[in-house]
């Protein structure tokens, strides 16, 4: 009897359990994303470091002080690819160890014990190609800036000191750097002191109070000056500048310590740091690198106030500051952690912009994540925290998520729940769970479905949208049918998401409706006692939510939404719907559009479908655009009209003196093209503009150069060369590969690009160089300035490479 009942509950159990939907491991588990085992907690280093820039030389001594935290360790490997150690000891004794390619492996005899405290010190020399970068000191010109600065993220910084180099351990560290005395040095932390030497040298000595990862330590060595201003709570904020170029100070660093103002504002919890610090480099291999207290970023983001039109630097400052809380601060453990950094740090720039720009700005900003994440899922669905989920997940598609999580859980909950995720996990290591939990114990919620939707799976839904209007005897109704119709399978199921329905009335009023659609099929009754006639409906006004919309409307109600809809996003939705939408139908409601409204998405989304009709209202909106006062309203002019008409041509040329250089940049190429006889007035319009990243500059000599002009021609392969930054050398690039030139100085600089250690400047390169090489003409000139000259075996291997056979 006893085993006949244990069959039944084995049957039953089986049959249970197969009715479970388990989703895939494939969600949760990616193998080669934990860090390695280390027996060894890293406490504290002290790192001494001097340079020959020259040669690109780091000299160093580097002292590691940690605690065993197994019962016996008998050997501990160190990262330190290509790194030669000199001398190597264990509390001041020699220190037996292996060099091998991947770093050194150090033998403790005896072991060392649980809980012991330790320190090992390397002297070394290393030539690193990668972590530390030394930039201008092979201008044989003089004329490039001389800087050396690190970028350790992912794990360069391995390449220049030897380290534990993974993010699951944290430690507090001290710079001390030797370098000549006409420069200035930054590093983490605060400066102690500065000492001056008798042989032209100073010793900067800066230190770290609390802990943070070793991809986190920086160094930045050039000429600078530096402006300190101070938070409301006193944070000093250093702000370091060129000394040749004080008045792009104030447009670069605007609202740097309102920044940080919001940020302890929205996250509760004080600047975590002793100070802040943020540096501009020439040739930066990204945007900017959020290393703690002192932020490196590329030094095309130095503008002054009139390339701040084009470009500014203030949302990656935010997005950087934004680290020092999530990423610095608190840390994730392995690599499925990295939206922890970059969504939070995508997110909270975003808010902030939103308090200086407005809802409107916004809205748009939330869209462009959304399109970001849909476009990524195109190429694959990964989840958010798969290590290939790749940036537009990891940036945009987070930030996108964290708003939804605003918006579903409610904006004070989410604050409680991120300050009590920071206050206690600080200064420590995370993962996705932590934050999960801080929900439970913050404000006592279980956001299981919000995260298996949207951060452990990927995908995101697809709705189909229809409505009826009912109308029954003495009732009035609208019945709004959703569909979930996207494919579903592990990666992607049902999405369970709060919903706001509005229907919008001819008398301008509107009924709305808010709940969670989580079925395949849905329908949703908006009553309508006073039978009033529908103008449209709107499925998620402003759109909150991540996802495709089928939801298919008449013209009319296109009409009505573009004029009347209250959010600026929905506006937008109904301008750009009218795409296919015959010219004479529209013209007239887009002209209305274009008129009412004050944000330049909306313009210029009008400005699309209007801009190259010839008729009389075609042309008036040309004109009120070519004098918009927003800058971005006068680029879409200029860069969607076809043919400029004959009869307008004074009023594009008007755009030769506007205050965007892209817009100066984009005039006198249409310009130049349809109006060559004047090509002579146009360059002296623009004489002496040089815009950012040379752009008018570069402009102005390719459209000579297309003339005849051999001066012109040497000027482009001048700033094609090492002595200039990579923006300007691509921008001369470009120039030369529309003229189809090429001679021995470009082949010479083409090779030295290709080579360089920034894939920014080295991939685009490559396929300018490839364009001349299928050239049977220039193929020649190419092998022949290769064999005649000697290479360092990593320039060989890559010019091998294109050279071929």
């Amino acid at each position: 009897m006893l085993c006949y009942i244990l069959a039944v509950i084995l049957l039953l159990a089986t049959t249970t359990l197969s009715q479970i939907q388990y989703p895939s491991a494939t969600n949760y588990i990616n193998p080669g994303t934990e860090p390695p085992d280390h027996a060894l907690d890293m406490l504290h280093v002290r790192l001494e470091v001097s340079f020959t820039p020259t040669e690109g030389l780091v000299k160093g001594k580097v002292t590691h002080r940690f605690r065993a935290i197994r019962s016996e360790v008998d050997s501990f490997f160190f990262n330190g690819p290509g790194i030669n150690i000199l001398k190597a000891t264990l509390n001041a004794k020699p220190l037996r160890y292996r060099i091998s390619s991947d770093g050194i492996t150090t033998y403790f005899t005896p072991s060392l014990k649980w809980n012991s405290i330790d320190s090992i010190t390397f002297e070394y020399e290393a030539h690193p190609r990668k972590g530390i970068y030394f930039v201008g000191w092979d201008d044989p010109k003089n004329i490039s800036r001389k800087q050396i600065w690190t970028q350790g993220q992912g794990i360069d910084n391995r390449h220049w000191f030897p380290c534990y180099d993974e993010q699951n351990d944290k430690l507090t560290t001290e710079t001390i750097i030797t370098f000549d005395k006409n420069y200035r040095v930054l590093s983490n932390g605060t400066l102690i002191n500065v000492t001056e030497h008798n042989d032209g040298t100073k010793t900067w000595h800066y230190t770290m109070l609390h802990p943070h990862a070793t991809y986190l330590v920086m160094i930045g060595i050039g000429q600078y000056e530096v402006r300190t201003v101070r938070s409301t709570s006193g944070v000093p904020i250093h702000l370091w500048y060129y000394p040749d170029q004080p008045e792009r100070v104030d447009a670069t660093y605007m609202h740097s310590a309102q920044a940080v103002d919001f940020m302890e504002k929205e996250t509760g919890i004080p600047y975590p740091w002793e100070s802040y610090a943020q540096i501009p480099v020439q040739d930066f291999l990204y945007g900017a690198m959020e290393n703690t207290t002192a932020t490196v970023f590329g030094d095309f983001l130095f503008v002054d106030r009139r390339s701040f039109l084009d470009k500014n630097y203030i949302a990656v400052n935010v997005h950087e500051l934004a680290h020092q809380w999530f990423g610095d601060y608190i840390t994730g453990r392995n690599g499925l952690s990295a939206w922890l950094h970059e969504s939070f740090a995508t997110f909270y720039p975003k808010m902030f912009l939103k308090s200086v720009n407005g809802e409107e700005y916004y809205e748009w900003t939330r869209r462009a994540e959304q399109d970001a994440a849909l476009a990524a899922s195109k190429t694959n669905r990964l989840p958010i925290l798969h290590s290939q989920a790749g940036g537009a997940r990891a940036y945009q598609k987070g930030s996108a998520v964290l708003d939804m999580m605003m918006y579903a859980f409610g904006e004070d909950d989410f604050k409680r729940v991120i300050h009590h995720y920071l206050q206690q996990h600080a200064y420590g290591n995370v993962e996705t769970n932590d934050f999960y939990q801080a929900f439970q114990d913050a404000i006592g919620l279980s956001p299981d479905w919000f995260f298996e939707e949207w951060i452990y799976r990927g995908g995101e839904p697809h709705y189909s949208v229809q409505y009826d209007d009912v109308l029954i005897k003495n009732t009035r109704r609208t019945d709004i049918w959703v569909h979930q119709i996207h494919p579903r399978d592990d990666f992607v199921g049902l999405f369970k998401m709060p919903i706001v329905f509005e229907v919008h009335y001819a008398d301008g009023s509107f009924d709305r409706l808010r709940l969670m659609v989580d079925q395949e099929s849905q329908r949703i009754t908006i009553m309508n006692p006073l039978k009033k006639k529908i103008a449209f409906v709107l499925f998620d006004p402003g759109s909150y939510v991540l996802k495709t919309v089928t939801f298919e409307k008449s013209f009319a109600e296109l009409q009505a939404q573009a004029l009347h809809a209250p959010l600026m996003i929905d506006r937008y939705d109904a301008v750009a719907a009218m795409h296919t939408i015959d010219m004479n139908t529209k013209r007239n409601i887009l002209a209305q559009a274009f008129g009412r409204e004050t944000f330049h998405y909306v313009k210029e989304a009008v400005i699309a479908q209007l801009v190259n009709d010839s008729s009389d209202a075609g042309r008036s909106l040309v004109k009120k655009g070519l004098h918009d006062p927003n800058v971005e309203v006068r680029k879409s002019v200029i860069n969607t009209i076809v043919t400029i008409p004959p009869a307008m041509r004074t009023e594009f040329e008007t755009l030769l003196t506007d205050s965007s250089y892209d817009v100066v940049t984009a005039a006198l190429t249409k310009l130049a093209v349809q109006f060559p006889d004047r090509l002579p007035q146009y360059l002296d319009i623009t004489r002496g503009v040089d815009g950012m990243d040379r752009e008018v500059k570069i402009r102005r000599f390719e459209l000579t150069a297309a003339t005849g002009n051999n001066a012109a021609i040497d000027s482009l392969v001048e700033y094609s060369s090492g002595s200039y930054d990579f923006r300007s050398r691509l921008n001369a690039f470009d120039a030369l590969k529309r003229l189809n030139y090429l001679d021995e100085a470009l082949i010479g600089n083409l090779f030295d690009a290709m080579t360089h250690w920034n894939n920014r400047l080295k991939n685009p390169t490559t396929e300018v160089a490839q364009y001349f090489f299928q050239q049977g003409a220039y193929k020649k000139l190419f092998r022949e300035y290769y064999r005649s000259h000697t290479w360092l075996p990593y320039q060989r291997a890559i010019l091998e490479n294109f050279i071929g056979n």
